[in-house]
């Protein structure tokens, strides 16, 4: 099974960074999401039923920012540890 890295790092991408986890996911890859240096902007209800989709469907999601950790239930990372993961993908996207 390949793995895909999804890195987020633009705002602005939040959402389209999370579909494509989702799609990736229903295509029967191996999905790891990073949401790095900053804060989900807008946890609205469409990204919160993602989120939980994608959860549901075996993605995991990390983040080096605290507050998606608390607030969200990322696995929190450092910069360190998503560096390895990322390594370990045949597949990265960046957002």
């Amino acid at each position: 099974m390949k793995r895909a890295a999804i890195i987020i790092k633009d705002l602005r991408q939040q959402y389209e960074g999370l579909r494509t986890s989702v799609g990736l996911l229903l295509e029967g890859m191996r999905v790891q999401m990073f949401v790095l240096q900053h804060e989900i902007e807008n946890m609205d209800e469409a990204y919160r039923d993602n989120m939980a989709f994608l959860d549901e469907i075996g993605g995991m999601r990390f983040s080096n920012n605290s507050e998606n950790a608390e607030k969200y239930g990322f696995t929190h990372v450092t910069i360190a540890q998503a560096a390895e993961k990322i390594q370990h993908a045949d597949i990265v996207i960046p957002f």
